[in-house]
């Protein structure tokens, strides 16, 4: 009878262990799958901003565009994301039985060197040459069109018109750089850094995210390239803004009056 009994309380004891070793590990997966959701949400996050970025452009809605430009530099900063990544890969790595990464392997990003960094930039000199050499070949080609003795009128209503919608132009390219810097990073540089981590390959990782900063830090400056582009925009065309072109033309007439 005492060996029944004392078979019985080593039966218990085992399924107890095995119990809390159960839940050691559904802790461990919950907590791996919350780190690794807040990393797959960087793609999706991008995702609504482009679409968001779309409708404030169109809408010359730029104080929206500048928000709009620190938030994607917010969800692409390594100084939030790296200690997430940090935590992910130890976690997943004790939760799946792998070797951990090494202590100092995850404590900073690598270097991407410029070569190898892909990512869209505009600099306010490439808009401008851009948009100068379209707007030379417009301006040639309505000269052609409008070469009669009688139609010097037309051809300067006609290229006043090319110069107010090379202006807008250069505006409306300059805001949507953002929203292809978004889809770069979110189509091109987060599938790679989620399954990276998935995998648990550390220095893949780390160079998916190290690209991922680097590509974010352009937002804040694609938004100066708008901000100087959308500026000219007003002061050739007030009206061509419509809405915000009305605010801002009024704001500046009450001023005078102060």
């Amino acid at each position: 009878m005492s060996e029944l009994i004392r078979l019985a309380a080593e039966l218990e004891r085992k399924v107890r262990e095995a119990d809390e070793a159960h839940e050691v590990a559904d802790r461990l997966w919950s907590a791996a799958e919350v780190l690794l959701d807040e990393i797959r949400a960087i793609s999706s996050l991008l995702s609504e901003l482009r679409f968001d970025i779309d409708g404030y452009v169109a809408d010359n809605d730029y104080p929206a565009v500048e928000r709009s430009a620190y938030e994607i530099r917010g969800v692409t900063d390594a100084d939030r994301l790296l200690p997430v990544l940090r935590q992910a890969m130890l976690l997943l790595a004790l939760r799946d039985g792998s070797p951990l990464p090494q202590p100092d392997a995850l404590d900073s990003l690598p270097e991407v060197a410029p070569t190898e960094a892909s990512h869209p930039v505009l600099s306010l000199d490439e808009l401008l040459r851009d948009s100068d050499q379209e707007l030379k070949s417009t301006e040639e080609s309505l000269r052609r069109i409008w070469c009669g003795d009688d139609d010097a009128s037309e051809l300067e209503e006609h290229l006043h018109d090319a110069h107010i919608d090379a202006v807008r132009d250069r505006a409306t390219r300059a805001g949507r750089q953002l929203m292809e810097l978004c889809g770069y990073i979110s189509e091109e540089l987060c599938p790679s850094l989620v399954g990276s981590t998935e995998s648990g390959r550390t220095d893949d990782a780390l160079l998916a995210l190290a690209a991922i900063d680097l590509a974010g830090k352009e937002a804040p400056k694609a938004y100066k390239v708008y901000e100087a582009a959308l500026s000219e925009q007003y002061e050739r065309s007030p009206s061509s803004l419509g809405s915000v072109g009305e605010q801002l033309t009024a704001f500046e007439s009450w001023i005078h009056t102060i």
